[in-house]
């Protein structure tokens, strides 16, 4: 894995065993949205159940419920703090420690929040005032919960975390979560990810990614989690984009 992150920028798909914990967040996740979902045999197992698309539309408070439900709850924490996970973690890290921030996503087909361009985490964490998330450079956990395909997943640019620290603007609702160099993406490099349930990746935190754009009005909704962990040790060299540097800057000032 480590001999991946370093030259791809992102490992390999691999699988957490989780067990009981993935059950328990599928149940949560499914008893908040059961009521939007198509008609269905009861019977079949929970992680069937949260792939099955929509009947209708949630609306914006009902994302927001969930969102806010799974992100405050007992049973993700469990998931971000698990010893599988950690495992995966010390294949690339001596030291990994906890970040400060790991977030649950739903992607909602009426959600255009969720749908993210191609970005850099670290373009985040480098304009942050909070002193625990600067300097920290945590590499992300992209852990599927109900599995991802070539329509809803992730995408990533091999070998984009050996560039620089591209200038990044800001975008109404998630952040500093788009660059301005989009003509430097290199079609013949970007890696299309397809899980099952509980498989992840772990990527550089300045690997280049997106949300695959979508189109359809109406799809099956997708879960993840963003775990992250760093150490304190891994300090990557980079270059910065001058504008996004002299942005710190006045960052800083203000």
């Amino acid at each position: 894995m480590i001999n991946d992150f370093n030259e791809f920028g992102h490992t390999k798909t691999f699988k957490v065993e989780l067990g009981d914990k993935l059950t328990a967040l599928q149940n949560k996740i499914y008893d908040i949205t059961k009521k939007f979902i198509v008609d269905h045999d009861s019977n079949i197992s929970v992680e069937e159940k949260i792939k099955l698309p929509f009947k209708v539309i949630p609306d914006h408070s009902s994302w927001s419920l969930l969102m806010r439900e799974i992100n405050n709850s007992v049973e993700k924490k469990d998931i971000i703090n698990s010893k599988s996970v950690l495992e995966r973690y010390k294949e690339i890290f001596d030291n990994p420690i906890k970040f400060k921030i790991c977030v649950f996503r739903a992607r909602f087909p009426n959600q255009k929040k969720v749908f993210y361009d191609w970005h850099q985490d670290e373009g985040t964490w480098f304009l942050s005032k909070n002193k625990k998330v600067l300097n920290k450079f945590p590499a992300t956990l992209w852990f599927s919960i109900n599995g991802a395909n070539h329509e809803d997943s992730i995408q990533l640019i091999k070998f984009s975390h050996k560039s620089k620290l591209h200038h990044h603007r800001y975008v109404k609702d998630q952040g500093f979560f788009s660059i301005d160099e989009n003509k430097i993406i290199d079609p013949k490099k970007i890696v299309t990810i397809e899980t099952k349930p509980s498989q992840c990746i772990i990527f550089h935190p300045l690997t280049l990614h997106r949300s695959i754009p979508q189109d359809k009005l109406n799809f099956r909704p997708r879960y993840s989690v963003d775990v992250r962990y760093y150490d304190p040790d891994f300090r990557p060299n980079f270059k910065i984009n001058i504008l996004f540097r002299l942005k710190k800057i006045l960052n800083i000032l203000n």
